[in-house]
């Protein structure tokens, strides 16, 4: 997570790997964080079943 004091907004970055870089932001520490869940949850529903249950293909 990071702060723009410049544009006083909160940034996420996704750790997990994906096709595309994944950013969030936010104007609260609150807001942002439910963001990220909202990237997880449509992360975790685009992904095959078997990895979605950290098996291999």
């Amino acid at each position: 997570m990071l702060y723009s004091l410049s544009q006083r907004r909160f940034f996420g970055l996704c750790a997990w790997p994906s096709p595309q870089p994944v950013i969030v932001i936010d104007d609260t520490a609150e807001g942002l964080e439910q963001r990220m869940r909202e990237a997880e949850t449509l992360l975790i529903l685009r992904m095959p079943l078997a990895e979605s249950l950290g098996r291999a293909a």
